[in-house]
């Protein structure tokens, strides 16, 4: 109960809630200057016709998402253009005759082809075929309904860009805020896997499974922050510099899959299990503490809470060093020198990201625009796309062709039953179930029909309890403003609140009892069940599995393992380079790493018979590769802490370039599993830079 509190307070003051906010303000106030213009001067605007700029404003809200602003003013435009061009077209189509069924069907087409250029696009892909489903079902003159649509999506399109544009700052400092959180339960996976009794495979998946949503959210902080015209404003550099420790943070919580094996093997159930698993769980309450601090939710903490865990490890290693420890409890030791030192590091960065909030300590370097540029992410549109795309062997066109032959079938068996009055929700239903994969299909089903029942039941009941439409807008309003805020913290409740203010918004003029308004929720309850069936359906014709795409995810993960060992050598061994670009290398291994785990974990809910891969092996793999990138990093912390030079070691120098060779893709083109690395290698390179003695001298320092 206290964790569902708490995660609700945390809502509230979110960005996510905000964003909801303005955007339900955004989508409700042309329609309330309408009837308040109708209300003192009598245009003759009737109700129909403010319903139409509801929906104008409602749908290109859908494509109105977070990121820089040129992005979005780029993006909202190229959606009002085409939602103009199609809702005059489609406005002219009687519902569900010959020529919509086609035109439709050619959109849902060009939707699917638009929405896999990117994640960004897949809201405007959506848009296109929301847009002409809308214009199908009007009664209105083709030109009426056109500018009315059009007067509410420009009245939009200006809000969102003023709103972006004056609280730029406040909008980058709410998305910052979220970092903390995700990072905050990132280190709380971590401490699970000091768990002696736990499953070590289960925990160390969820702890890189935890990076997915991190990890997207670090690079839209790098472009939105990056991006900023004056890097060295106070309040911009304050945040970058926020950024930049949170980064270093998640860096340094990299631990190899095999360390917490040899601390449970060679230190089975000890209190230094216990002193580990409660540093980071209490890392991760600072960082959430620290979290609501930015977001004025909270007070800042007067210190760490883990400074006793710090002590007792200190207390711990001493007494293990006087043992002078051999053979198997060597190794053991050494493991554990390594994570105090990340503990030990930690603590440092939480003090300075608590030193920089508070204001006690901001770097004096000048920043500039360029040095950040590389860590920007871009999308170009190119006839290159169009062209690599437009064959049958392409992902994109099979699901464009599977997407459209789908939407065909559903709006041609709705023409052909008496189930013309369920068409727009079963149509609408399945353009918001298919997607390129079979697992994310069926997934999303299920999370549909779960929130369609919810949201139908609750919108059943709302709509026979004959509330006064002023009443009814204020619901809808409420149901937009968590819809759009609860996407991206719970899924099956922002549908919920979706099919909510829909299901009322279709019906707020209708009169019916309440035996009448369940029964309609259970309408479009069955409506939600035929659509999934015929998404899963069709997940079938040209299908798209997971299992195509291993062999890529491995070759871009051993590039990219590569290029870290390349950076290692370039920045540290040759000098030719700064420590950027090693951690650049590492965010794109990091990256590769996280998009082959998500592809195993959608593999998994594909049918048993088409997963040709041992899963399993398949498993062990992804670990080896987070555990040696984990290595990597840590090698590098060392490389950079160390007063030792890494060159004046002829031995390191030797050993790091055979390692390197064993990973070079041009040395083993044709061998499809050359022999297996292992993280021991790796190893011999650690101690020479770390030895036990001088470790412990630099914890005392």
């Amino acid at each position: 109960m206290n964790q569902l509190l708490t995660a609700t307070y945390r809502f509230l003051f979110s960005h996510d809630f905000s964003f909801g906010l303005q955007k339900a303000v955004g989508i409700f106030l042309p329609v309330g200057l309408l009837y308040l213009a109708n209300l003192y001067y009598p245009f003759g605007f009737d109700y129909p016709l403010m319903l139409i700029v509801g929906y104008g404003s409602l749908t290109i809200g859908i494509s109105d998402q977070i990121g820089p602003y040129k992005h979005k003013r780029n993006e909202l435009l190229a959606s009002l253009v085409a939602m103009v061009i199609i809702s005059l077209l489609f406005s002219y189509h009687k519902n569900f005759s010959i020529g919509m069924i086609a035109s439709l069907t050619l959109v849902t087409f060009l939707s699917g082809f638009v929405s896999n250029f990117g994640p960004r696009f897949n809201a405007i892909g959506f848009v296109l075929v929301f847009t002409a489903m809308m214009a199908a079902r009007t009664n209105e003159h083709p030109y009426t309904y056109t500018l009315f649509f059009t007067i509410g999506a420009v009245f939009y399109y200006i809000y969102t860009l003023l709103i972006s544009r004056i609280f730029e700052r406040h909008i980058i400092r709410h998305n910052l805020s979220n970092i903390y959180f995700l990072l905050s339960k990132h280190l709380k996976n971590l401490s699970a896997c000091y768990r002696q009794n736990s499953d070590i495979q289960k925990e160390f998946k969820k702890l890189i499974d935890s990076q997915t949503s991190l990890l997207e959210e670090l690079q839209l902080l790098r472009d939105l922050l990056f991006r900023l015209e004056n890097p060295n404003h106070d309040k911009i550099k304050k945040m970058i510099y926020e950024l930049i420790t949170l980064i270093e943070i998640r860096e340094v919580a990299l631990v190899p899959h095999q360390e917490f094996r040899t601390i449970r093997q060679v230190f089975p159930n000890t209190d230094i299990q216990i002193f580990f698993r409660d540093a980071f769980s209490k890392a991760g309450n600072n960082l959430e503490e620290m979290g609501l601090y930015t977001l004025r939710a909270g007070e800042m903490l007067k210190r760490l809470g883990f400074k006793a865990e710090l002590r007792a490890l200190e207390y711990e290693l001493e007494l293990l060093r006087r043992e002078n420890p051999e053979g198997e409890r060597l190794e053991g030791y050494q493991v554990l020198i390594g994570h105090y030192r990340k503990v030990w590091s930690l603590s440092r960065q939480l003090e300075k990201l608590r030193s920089l909030l508070i204001g006690e300590y901001m770097p004096d370097e000048e920043l500039s625009q360029k040095s950040f540029s590389r860590f920007l992410s871009h999308s170009y549109w190119s006839r290159d796309y169009i062209r690599n795309n437009l064959k049958i062997r392409s992902n994109v066109m099979r699901f464009s062709i599977r997407s459209a032959v789908a939407m065909c079938t559903a709006l041609l068996l709705v023409k052909a039953t008496s189930f013309m009055s369920h068409g727009f929700w079963i149509a609408f239903t399945l353009l918001s179930l298919m997607r390129p994969g079979f697992s994310l299909t069926k997934e999303r089903s299920r999370n549909r029909i779960i929130g369609t029942f919810v949201g139908c039941v609750v919108g059943g009941l709302l709509i026979a309890s004959k509330i006064n439409p002023v009443g009814m807008l204020v619901i809808i309003f409420f149901a937009v403003v968590l819809n759009n805020g609860l996407m991206r913290v719970h899924n099956q409740l922002s549908i919920a609140f979706t099919t909510l203010y829909v299901l009322v918004l279709l019906n707020i003029d209708r009169d019916l009892t309440a035996l009448q308004g369940l029964g309609l929720a259970g309408e479009r309850i069955i409506d939600t069940v035929i659509a999934a069936i015929i998404a899963v359906g069709f997940s079938y014709l040209l299908p798209y599995w997971e299992k195509n795409t291993i062999p890529e995810h491995l070759a871009k993960i051993k590039e990219n393992l590569y290029g870290v060992f390349l950076s290692i050598e370039k920045v540290w061994i040759r000098h030719a380079a700064d420590d950027v670009e090693f951690k650049y290398c590492l965010r794109e291994t990091q990256t590769s790493i996280v998009d082959y785990s998500n592809s195993l974990t959608r593999m998994q809910n594909e049918p048993k018979k088409i997963q040709t891969y041992n899963l399993s092996m398949l498993n062990d793999e992804l670990i080896m590769f987070q555990s040696l990138l984990a290595q990597l990093s840590y090698l590098g912390y060392l490389m950079e802490d160390s007063k030792v030079k890494a060159e004046d070691i002829p031995e390191f120098c030797e050993i790091f370039t055979l390692i390197k060779e064993r990973f070079n893709p041009a040395n083993h083109p044709d061998q499809d599993d050359p022999k297996p690395f292992t993280i021991r290698e790796l190893k011999p390179l650690i101690w020479m830079l770390e030895s036990p003695q001088s470790a412990q001298n630099s914890h005392t320092d």
